[in-house]
């Protein structure tokens, strides 16, 4: 095992969750630095002392990077990019590379490499401060004379239980490698799955130009925060605050996308059409669902689905523009009945939608399925609002009449368990107009009566 602390020390009291620590450091950027070298990233903050980070765990890294000494002189040179408060440090136990970049840190390059070589004797002269206990034990330490970490741990263990308890002498095993149940577990840091972020106007205003330059800000953080977990989105949900209530707007891409200048364009054309009565005091936005997005495999000839992009760019421009009806798609449902088998929605497809914006509300996406018509049976794209009824008779199947039959028939039997049954026997023909129709026998009705469903085109 190879860990890396990654610590800085706090200018004052802060939260203990990294999202919500405030210092002169971005935690987010530093996990994104520790992320780009193993997936075993964990948080860490002393409950009484002033020190925050992140451990790495590497080990398993070394192959990848060619060797543990390119690995730490990669990391040492992408670290410089940070202030100099950072503090680097490494050791084959998480507490004990903790306590060096705490107390002994790595002033160089040469130093952090030279720590490959520390085994459990180079923590033996760590000032005992170093250990995240109780300030009153700390004190009585002093008293008896125990002035360094080694002084703790040629102490027998026995003795050092009973006086000064479990706790910390389990910190204590867990820095120079020995088993103890009571030992802090290194706990991997996972990254919340959706994104909140409000900003404050520094002065009230309802000029949408001034909203808009703010609101960028925004949108760079949200595309950040999905550049980092390699996924786009397709809505982003905006709060505009004042001082009676909220506004509300939805930008929504037809795929996903964590491109800034699209949700740029996007949020410039909707806040065109936006009228505010009173003056904006801040700005929300939320990402709450996001989905992986594929790795670019580019190509020296055309491709061919960049049309496919091209039209989706040209759809959410629409739809910004004039409004979100303006642009639908059409989407299947598991049921055979014609009229509820197809509907519109606003995006092409939709899973796993993360509703944090409307709790406890039901909220239904339909899913693309073609395999839910049979291909031997086809389905007009034109279908009417409400059936018509045919007047007069049952249509005569004959060449020359007014309807010639063509297929069919093909029976339709669902719904007998809700408000809605269907048994019907649909057909394929022709009227006298050369025009191809769709038919259907309700066999539900008394007089069996025949109904124009639908037009193909």
């Amino acid at each position: 095992m190879r860990w890396i602390a990654l610590s800085y020390k706090q200018t004052c009291q802060k939260p203990s969750k990294p999202q919500e620590a405030e210092s002169q450091f971005d935690a987010s950027s530093l996990f994104e630095l520790a992320a780009r070298y193993s997936p075993m990233v964990c948080w860490r903050q002393d409950q009484h002392h002033e020190y925050m980070g992140w451990l790495v765990e590497v080990h398993s890294s070394f192959r990848l990077f060619g060797g543990a000494q390119a690995l730490l002189s990669q990391l040492w040179q992408n670290a410089e990019e940070f202030p100099a408060e950072l503090q680097l440090a490494n050791h084959h136990t998480a507490t004990g590379a903790w306590w060096l970049g705490k107390c002994a840190p790595a002033r160089s390059h040469d130093d952090f490499l030279a720590m490959l070589n520390f085994n459990e004797n180079s923590l033996l002269a760590l000032p005992m401060s170093v250990l995240d206990c109780d300030t009153k034990l700390q004190s009585t330490w002093q008293q008896c004379g125990f002035n360094r970490l080694g002084d703790l741990w040629r102490l027998p263990r026995d003795g050092f239980l009973r006086r000064f308890g479990a706790q910390a002498l389990a910190e204590l095993d867990s820095g120079f490698g020995a088993q103890n149940k009571l030992a802090p577990a290194a706990v991997a840091h996972k990254p919340a799955n959706t994104f909140e972020k409000e900003k404050e106007l520094p002065f009230h205003s309802d000029r949408l130009d001034l909203i808009e330059h703010h609101a960028q800000a925004l949108l760079e953080a949200v595309c950040n925060w999905l550049k980092q977990q390699k996924c786009g989105t397709r809505e982003l949900h905006w709060a505009f605050m004042h001082a009676h209530g909220e506004e509300v707007l939805r930008l929504r891409s037809a795929q996903p996308t964590d491109c800034l200048e699209t949700w740029k364009r996007l949020l410039h054309h909707q806040l065109v059409r936006m009228q505010f009565d009173d003056d904006i005091r801040s700005l929300k936005v939320c990402c709450a669902h996001s989905e992986l997005l594929p790795n670019v495999n580019n190509s020296f000839l055309p491709d061919p689905a960049e049309s496919t992009h091209n039209w989706n760019s040209t759809c959410d421009v629409l739809r910004a523009r004039l409004g979100e009806q303006t642009v639908l798609f059409a989407a299947t449902e598991s049921d055979p009945r014609p009229e509820c088998s197809i509907v519109l929605q606003h995006t092409p497809l939709l899973k796993n939608t993360n509703t944090a914006f409307k709790k406890g509300e039901k909220k239904h996406t339909p899913e693309l399925d073609n395999s839910t018509l049979p291909s031997s049976a086809p389905r007009p794209l034109w279908l009417l609002p409400q059936a018509k009824p045919l007047q007069g008779k049952a249509p005569e199947w004959k060449t020359g009449g007014p309807w010639q039959l063509l297929s069919g028939p093909e029976r339709v039997e669902f719904g007998w368990w809700d408000s809605q049954p269907c048994k019907r026997d649909y057909y394929c023909a022709r009227d006298s107009n050369s025009s191809l129709v769709w038919l259907y026998q309700d066999l539900l009705d008394e007089n069996s009566r025949w109904f124009l469903h639908g037009y193909f085109a």
